[in-house]
């Protein structure tokens, strides 16, 4: 039997409102993974202190028809031959942020052919640059970064970072089996075509770590967001 007006009237208006809420659950989803982070505690500034004038050259990042555009990283060969104080420590192997529920394995990874920092494809696993410093590294930056998304696996293990806090702890563990923990100092967004690459991928100055991952406004003509967002951090102890 059918229902009475008022019933299948009831019924709709349940329906309309339940479309309504799921609609506002997914609007808020995407905002929060694609707003920008703004600046939290020292932001990049944390990094600069720790650069010196010779701190390796690095070309400007550009963006690409590729769902996430690759982040630069030293260009030049010859200083790819020579800086690898990575290979007189170990390396990085599990990335740890329990505040944010960042958990993933760590690569090392190198450059192409044109200079950009190769990513992990795999958006659960992220990149470890073995050109730079590793975490037992006396100086420079220990620099690590991830897909925020894709859009085979959707979303990545360091897409929580626009949510980083100062004080929050980053634990990182090397091939030794020893842990290494970290306080965040700052979080930035930047615009990709602004990511100060000679700061991030420095290889004097005091230790840090450096963590990147896409964010800000996604451009569907380009299949990547606008920005990076980047977290700093500082050895504890």
């Amino acid at each position: 039997m059918s229902g009475s007006p008022s019933g299948r009237g009831w019924r709709l208006g349940a329906v309309l409102a339940a479309l309504v809420a799921l609609a506002c659950v997914v609007t808020l989803a995407v905002r929060v993974v694609t707003a920008p982070a703004d600046v939290e505690g020292d932001g990049l500034a944390a990094l600069r202190p720790a650069t010196s004038p010779s701190a390796s050259p690095a070309t400007s990042p550009t963006t690409g028809p590729a769902p996430t555009p690759s982040l630069r990283a030293t260009a030049r060969a010859a200083d790819l031959e020579s800086a690898r104080s990575g290979d007189r420590a170990a390396p990085p192997v599990r990335l740890r942020i329990p505040d944010l529920g960042v958990a993933a394995d760590v690569r090392p990874v190198g450059v192409q052919d044109d200079g950009a920092m190769v990513i992990p494809a795999a958006p659960t696993s992220v990149g470890w640059y073995r050109y730079g410093a590793a975490p037992a590294t006396p100086e420079g930056h220990t620099v690590i970064a991830g897909h925020v998304a894709t859009r085979e696996d959707g979303p990545g293990a360091l897409a929580p970072l626009a949510g980083a806090r100062e004080g929050m702890r980053v634990e990182v563990t090397d091939a030794d089996g020893v842990e290494h923990t970290y306080e965040v100092t700052g979080r930035e967004s930047v615009r990709k075509k602004a990511l100060p690459v000679d700061e991030i991928f420095a290889r004097d100055g005091a230790p840090r770590l450096v963590l990147i991952t896409c964010g800000g406004e996604y451009l569907p003509e380009l299949r990547a967001h606008r920005d990076n967002v980047v977290v700093t951090a500082a050895p504890v102890g």
